[in-house]
Formats: structure tokens, C-alpha cells, sequence
């Protein structure tokens, strides 16, 4: 069924494709509104208008991302390992409907472990000004850039299911505190403005346990979590105040601030972006049980004429009462020994880049990453992480080829290691 699904879609798209003029405009503000419209903009899809200016609006993007990888882990002993790869195939669906009362969203998957990636309805109220989604999709709980699209990030990598498998994508502070960025559940969304500055709350109610809403879930505890986001100089253009490099080059000084928490109660996994990963604490009467996971982020983004600047700080922490180790409730689960199960630690990236007029971009990034407890047995290490790259950007964003470099220094008490990660990749946007 699910295959039968997957060609459906492909075939739904290769038709579409197909039936747009190649002199079509590439910028859809230029295109003057009738009855019904199909047009295809460079970087951003096929748009299909029904109906008036209030009716039916549609958007179809599909990204196709191709890389070579090399890399050499370097520690008692040096390997290398090459991988030529798909490092995403997606295809995202949206539509709006009712005067824009109405929306939904569909991503699909096809290198990941599950055919859905995203996908939610949301409903708008208080005259567009706040919005109720259901379903599953990006987190609004995360740093800055883990709330972009993947098809956005600065460094071209391998990523399944939503997931940078080698870190390069986003960098350790995502690769140590945040793992998966979708979750399902429960999202209320609001804006307002106060003279020139916007603001954007958000809470939401989720699983806990990251990209598992369309499977089945014991309901050990919920996430609770929210998000205000600031900008004191005005909106930025389109999703620019979320994406790394400034493509849409902003022609006026544009400030973000933004600050995120969360708690996920009774977090079954090593960050509570998964279902029942961890095994060994146990509550008074010796019955399988789980710490509160709590994560805390603040960010910044600064953007003007193709500069960016971005800083993101995290850290993880638990919590949780009557917590053991062994079933007799002898050894109880103390906060140095919660970093043998729970990611615990502080994280904090700088990424800075410049997009020229003529679509080359130069990116380089800094993180490092520190454990709450600097002990052996404890999941986060101490990390440095070092980045740089070049893309160059086609037609509006519809062809990306990037080549990025990635240095992660790991130092315990015991060794220090370093792998070195190369990627060329190659992204089109249709």
C-alpha cells in the first residue's frame, strides 16, 4: 500500500511538471490574479489558485538532494569511509481554503524509516492573528535553525527522517540536545505587532516521543513547551528569520531574538525524540519508570544585504522524585548518574555567512558542547565543532551545489578523537 502510495505521488508530480510552460514567471507577486491559475517559481514549486484571491491555493515542492561524502575518523587508529548517497527525496504538499481560514500540510519521505515526515491541519482564528494545528511537524520548542527545513541548511549532509545523521547539517548543539525536529501533537501560534517590532508566541502539547505520532504510542507522559520569538526591527522576508544564510539578502537591518522550553515528562529516550530506548530506572515499587526531561534554548539571528549572523545556546536537564536503578529501590537515579541515560549539558553555535549577488555564499560555523558531568560513563562529551563552506545558488534557490567541511574534536578523560567530514552535494527544488 505504501508503495502503491509512492508512485501515486511520483506520477501525480512528473504529470504537473509537465503541463507548465518553461517561460513561466518566477516570481508569483508579478502575476496578475484570475478565476484560476498553475504556475511554477523557481525555488519554491508549482502553485495552483482556484477561485478568486480568497479561494483555493495550493503548493507543490519537491527536493531532490544528491551528495559524496568522505570521511576520516582519527583515534588509537585512523579509517576512512566514502559514501555516495540520496540525501533527501521529498515531496511537501500545502494547501489553504476558506478565506485562509483553513490549512494542511503533507511531506513525505522516501529515504527515511517512514513514508510521512510532516503532516497537520491548522485552522486560523482572532481574524488570522492566531492559528490551531494538529498533527505533526516541526517543534517550536527547538533553537533557531532547527525549526528551517532541512532543504535550507547552510551544509548539505545526509539526513533521514528528519534526522542529520553525521551532525554536519546542524552541527553538535542539534546533534547532542534535539535529534529529531518533528513532533506530533497540539501547536497554537500567534503574532502581533507593537509599533515596528513583531512578535511570535507559541505553546504546544506534544507526544514526547519525537516523529512516532502516526504510530502506536503507551502515552507514558506528555511534552509541554513554548516559544517567543522577536523582531524589534520588523519581519524579515518570507522564513528568512529562520534560515541560516540570507537568500532573500534583506534590504534593511533585520534583528530575531528567541527563547524556547520545554519539559517532557516521563521522556523514554536519551533527548525524548523517540519511544522506549531507555531501560534500567525503575520507580519505589520496582516498576519500569522515567525522569522529566527539560530543555531551555535562546538564540539570535541578524541578517542585512546577504550578511548572517546567528548564535543558539541549549542546554538539557532532568528531573524526577522516587527514581532508582534497581528494582529493590536501593540505588537512587541522582543527576550524575541521569547523564548515563539522559543527554545532560550545555551547547552553544555561531554561524555566520554571505550570500553574493551572484549566488555564491561563503558559511563557517563554531560549536562546542560541554556535559553537565565531566565523567566517563556520561552520553555527551566534550566537543569542539568547526564548519566552513561554499554553495552556489541557481535560478532562486531551485539548484543548490554546496561543499562543506566539518571538524568534531571529542575529549574524555579517557581519549580524544577527531573526525573530519567532507560533503558535495547537489539539491534541486522543483
Amino acid at each position: 500500500m505504501i508503495m502503491m502510495t509512492r508512485k501515486i505521488i511520483f506520477y501525480c508530480c512528473v504529470f504537473m511538471m509537465s503541463i507548465i510552460k518553461t517561460n513561466a514567471q518566477t516570481e508569483k507577486s508579478k502575476l496578475k490574479q484570475t478565476d484560476s491559475t498553475l504556475m511554477y517559481v523557481n525555488g519554491e514549486g508549482t502553485f495552483l489558485h482556484l477561485g478568486k484571491a480568497e479561494g483555493t491555493r495550493m503548493n507543490l515542492l519537491t527536493t531532490i538532494q544528491s551528495g559524496f561524502q568522505v570521511s576520516q575518523f582519527d583515534s588509537v587508529t585512523k579509517s576512512n569511509t566514502n559514501r555516495l548517497s540520496l540525501n533527501m527525496v521529498r515531496i511537501a504538499f500545502t494547501a489553504s481554503g476558506y478565506k485562509d481560514k483553513m490549512s494542511m500540510g503533507v511531506v513525505t519521505d522516501f529515504t527515511g524509516v517512514s513514508p510521512i515526515l510532516e503532516g497537520w491541519i491548522g485552522f486560523s482564528v482572532y481574524k488570522k492573528s492566531a492559528k490551531v494545528i494538529l498533527g505533526q511537524r516541526q517543534t517550536n520548542t527547538n533553537n533557531r535553525l532547527a525549526l528551517a527545513d532541512e532543504r535550507y541548511s547552510s551544509f548539505m549532509g545526509q539526513t533521514i527522517a528528519g534526522k542529520s545523521n553525521d551532525g554536519t547539517v546542524y552541527g553538535g548543539l542539534m546533534q547532542n540536545f534535539v535529534g529529531s525536529t518533528r513532533e506530533g501533537g497540539l501547536y497554537f501560534e500567534s503574532n502581533f505587532s507593537f509599533k515596528k517590532c513583531r512578535i511570535y508566541p507559541s505553546v504546544s502539547i506534544t507526544t514526547g516521543e519525537g516523529q512516532n505520532f502516526f504510530s502506536t504510542q503507551t502515552n507514558l507522559g506528555f511534552k509541554y513547551g513554548g516559544r517567543l520569538d522577536i523582531m524589534p526591527l520588523g519581519d524579515f522576508i518570507k522564513n528568512n528569520a529562520f534560515i541560516a544564510q540570507d537568500i532573500y539578502r534583506e534590504s534593511k537591518p533585520k534583528l530575531g531574538i528567541g527563547i524556547a522550553a520545554s519539559i517532557n515528562k516521563k521522556a523514554s529516550s536519551i533527548v525524548g525524540t523517540d519511544h522506549q530506548t531507555i531501560t534500567g530506572i525503575y520507580n519505589k515499587v520496582g516498576e519500569d519508570d522515567y525522569a522529566d526531561y527539560r530543555k531551555l534554548a535562546a538564540d539570535f539571528i541578524f541578517k542585512y544585504k546577504g550578511f548572517s549572523l546567528v548564535g543558539e545556546y541549549m542546554s538539557g536537564t532532568v528531573t524526577g522524585e522516587e527514581l532508582y536503578t534497581d528494582k529493590v529501590s536501593i540505588n537512587k537515579l541522582t543527576e550524575d548518574i541521569a547523564s548515563q541515560y539522559y543527554n545532560l549539558g550545555t551547547a552553544i553555535n555561531f554561524q555566520t555567512s554571505y550570500v553574493f549577488k551572484n549566488g555564491w555564499a561563503i558559511d563557517g560555523r563554531y560549536g562546542t558542547v560541554t556535559p553537565e558531568f565531566d565523567i566517563t560513563s556520561s552520553l555527551v562529551q566534550k566537543q569542539t565543532w568547526l564548519s566552513g563552506g561554499i554553495n552556489k545558488f541557481i535560478k532562486n534557490n531551485a539548484v543548490k551545489i554546496g561543499l562543506n567541511f566539518t571538524q568534531i574534536k571529542t575529549t574524555s578523560s579517557i581519549i580524544t578523537t577527531t573526525n573530519t567530514i567532507g560533503n558535495l552535494a547537489i539539491q534541486i527544488l522543483m
